[in-house]
């Protein structure tokens, strides 16, 4: 028998065994995967390098107390868990490490899968450490070859299947672009503009689940008053992505608008085009700092949760959404209707980015494609739900276009990234890395007072 200092590891190099491979192969790399390997056949998780992390965590708490690998291994659990909801939701390694700032302003706990997938992966690392301690002197005696190997092959297996929707950003693209809406274009028309930016909207692989939506508009135009077009765009990003996608005409970022300076964007080329440039969203101000950088990119004047709050009386207005709790889409989109109607000389462009469809969501009220019967519109429950949500707010902006009080104003609602699903099944309603986009263009001219106030102004661009 091989005697050790009390209290110290026993020394490196020495012979492998395999029953000591064996137990750090299922201390380091079957305990912390296993939650990912058993939902692997129902879920999706891209986690790329992260088996790698509890690899490391057993390296560094090798030469530790043996109490300190608990907080070690949990660090390693907690860089696991940020980098499948960085890839989930479509967010570059800085924007993710610059969003934590933005962490208060998400109630987690009001998910009870968020909760649960949190707890569970505690559990996992609290358990990988304690067999790692209970098995530290089988540590030398391991061949950490056979481990790595065994760390690789979850690897492997998890990008063989886990394959997200987009890689490297495609050749730009956006609905803007297709529908050649330049500022001149805009501007001279003499109409107003509703831009509606849709959380989540992916692009439906069925265009019978598309006409879902579809439809709704298409009722709009049986009046005479609007001609309806619809198509697909590329993506890059993730929210604030489609907001330099579609309003700066470049893929990006919000950390791409955070200098001190303006940028040659469309709210601002409409701006100095004499257009009235408005933007209203039901969540904080503070988060991505959309307060600071909506005026950088020509915005007049920005809306959000803590404005409306304060405006609207008591009661205070009604709350929608899950993790991401704020005002109610539909009712930011009604708020929106009126600032159109407001000062009908001055033409507007007005743009609405929603929030009640981030996943984890809660369910409409109104169950109108019948998503809990037995024969639903959508036979995935959870793109059934979605579906049924921006139904609400399809049949929103429908009523503002069918309102004989508003303006003449052209409509255009984009998807803002992909559908991030996390159930395989529910992936599969969706083509990889597009987004759906439908425009309403008004048949009808603006006022004359309209058009000479636009021309009066410094021309756009």
């Amino acid at each position: 028998m091989i005697a050790y200092a009390a209290g110290g590891n026993p020394p490196l190099g020495m012979a492998s065994s395999r029953r000591a491979t064996i137990r750090l192969i299922g201390a380091l790399v079957v305990v912390p995967n296993i939650l990912f390997l058993l939902a692997m056949p129902f879920y999706v998780a891209v986690r790329t390098i992260s088996p790698l992390f509890y690899l490391l965590a057993a390296a560094a708490a090798y030469f530790l107390p043996a109490w300190a690998a608990y907080p070690v291994f949990l660090l390693a659990a907690l860089l696991d868990g940020a980098l499948v909801a960085m890839l989930a939701f479509n967010l570059p390694v800085g924007d993710a490490i610059d969003t934590l700032a933005f962490l208060a302003t998400i109630d987690v706990a009001a998910s009870s899968v968020y909760v649960a997938f949190i707890l569970a992966m505690i559990a996992t690392a609290l358990t990988a450490a304690w067999l790692f301690n209970r098995f530290r002197p089988d540590a030398p005696r391991a061949s950490p070859t056979a481990v790595a190997f065994a760390a690789l092959a979850v690897i492997a297996l998890d990008t063989g299947v886990n394959r997200p929707f987009s890689g490297a950003a495609p050749a730009f693209d956006s609905a803007i672009v297709q529908n050649d809406l330049t500022a001149d274009r805009i501007a001279v028309s003499g109409r107003n503009m509703l831009f509606v930016m849709v959380e989540g909207l992916g692009a439906f692989a069925d265009p019978q689940e598309r006409s879902l939506l579809a439809d709704i508009l298409q009722d709009v135009t049986r009046g005479g008053r609007y001609w309806l077009t619809s198509g697909t765009s590329r993506y890059s990003g993730s929210t604030t992505g489609a907001a330099a996608r579609e309003l700066c005409g470049r893929w990006g970022s919000w950390v791409d608008f955070m200098g001190d300076r303006t940028f040659d964007c469309l709210p601002r080329r409409l701006s100095e085009a004499g257009m009235s440039t408005l933007s209203f969203h039901g969540y904080s101000r503070d988060m991505f700092f959309r307060h600071h950088w909506y005026p950088q990119i020509g915005f007049e004047r920005s809306t959000f949760l803590e404005d409306l709050a304060a405006e609207v009386p008591t009661p205070t207005p009604a709350r929608c959404g899950n993790v991401f709790k704020g005002l109610c889409d539909t009712e930011i989109v009604n708020v929106a209707d009126a600032a159109l109607k407001a000062d009908p000389d001055r033409r507007k462009f007005v743009y609405v980015l929603t929030l009640n469809t981030h996943i984890p969501y809660e369910p409409s009220a109104i169950d109108r494609l019948d998503c809990g019967s037995a024969a639903p519109a959508i036979d995935n429950r959870t793109v059934c739900d979605l579906t049924n949500l921006w139904s609400d707010l399809f049949r929103s902006v429908a009523a503002i276009a069918q309102d004989p009080d508003l303006p003449p104003t052209d409509i255009l609602i984009v998807g803002d990234h992909q559908t991030p699903l996390w159930e395989r099944a529910a992936r599969r309603h969706f083509k990889p890395g597009l987004v759906d986009w439908y425009r309403l263009e008004s048949l009808r001219s603006a006022p004359a007072g309209a058009k000479a106030r636009l021309a009066s102004g410094a021309g756009a661009r």
